[in-house]
């Protein structure tokens, strides 16, 4: 059984701000030099990061049997998603489809607004990233929100790691700022996504600590040099069973992540060289979500 636990619904100009935009274009351009075309690309305008219901449910329907979609609340930036565009998306195709909130924890109500989310939309988890959002996760008064999560036991994914709009801050991003924050809820099942790029190492120091920290593959693939590095780095730290497939579509497609990764040893095939194991890599597609996200199986 396949899961994306990451993907996004929100598109220029109703969700994003036209500078956001513009930067996106340009990342997208550099996704797709560097993957070999293995980048999702609608269009390449500032709608190149759009993703429309219509847009979002032609890319998941045959390619995976579970779809985690969220949108993002980031003030700072210029991205505002309302949650109930992802609840009433969710809702058409609830089969398939589970629904996450995204609150901005820098805004008044946010933590009235995750209750809202889960008790009168039906949302099953929470999407937030420090760069986006300006907020330092070492911050105790930012906690609540993260209390709220464990107590009504749903799963927190984070964007800690680099990102491409200028106003970004990049300083709160590292997968470290998380640690005290994973200390103090143990039970608190959180994904950092994209392996904390580019300080995968940092995360998978902080994976072997913490009980409840996982991790995704998406937009990884497109650097296939880090990437085999990672995985290299990760199987000597004995993580690789926390790392969960994901897309981050629209900048790339289910089809293309697990292509990406089933051909990750293609960068080094010099005798020698360690390789990753086939096991390793079909337990990160078909398994290993069933350890943080136990409830999309039922």
């Amino acid at each position: 059984m396949i899961v994306d636990v990451h993907s996004h619904v929100m598109w220029y100009p109703d969700h994003v701000a036209e500078d956001f935009a513009a930067e996106a274009l340009a990342s997208k351009l550099v996704k797709l030099e560097q993957s070999g075309g293995k980048a999702h690309a609608a269009s390449l305008d500032l709608h190149s990061y759009d993703s429309t219901p219509e847009q979002h449910w032609d890319a998941c329907k045959d390619t995976a049997d579970r779809t985690v979609v969220f949108g993002l609340q980031a003030k700072a930036t210029g991205v505002w998603v309302p949650n109930e565009v992802i609840a009433t998306y969710v809702a058409q195709h609830s089969d398939k489809l589970v629904g996450w909130a995204s609150v901005d924890p820098t805004q008044p109500g946010h933590v009235e607004e995750l209750n809202h989310c889960v008790h009168d939309l039906g949302l099953r988890g929470l999407k937030v990233g420090p760069a986006y959002q300006h907020f330092d996760p070492t911050d105790k008064q930012y906690w609540p929100v993260f209390a709220l999560c464990e107590k009504l036991d749903i799963p927190v994914i984070w964007h800690q790691g680099t990102t491409f709009p200028s106003k970004a801050n990049l300083r709160v991003s590292n997968p470290l700022m998380l640690e005290d924050i994973t200390m103090a809820f143990p039970n608190l099942r959180m994904i950092v996504a994209h392996v904390g790029h580019p300080w995968e190492t940092d995360l998978i120091a902080l994976l072997r600590k913490a009980p409840n920290l996982y991790t995704d593959i998406s937009a990884v693939h497109y650097r296939p040099w880090r990437y085999w590095q990672t995985m290299v780095t990760a199987m000597e730290y004995g993580v690789t069973h926390k790392f969960v497939l994901g897309s981050d579509f629209p900048s790339a497609k289910v089809d293309q992540v697990i292509d990406g990764l089933r051909n990750i040893n293609a960068v080094a095939k010099s005798p020698g060289m360690p390789q990753i194991p086939e096991k390793i890599i079909e337990q990160i597609i078909n398994e290993n979500w069933k350890r943080v996200l136990p409830e999309l199986g039922n």
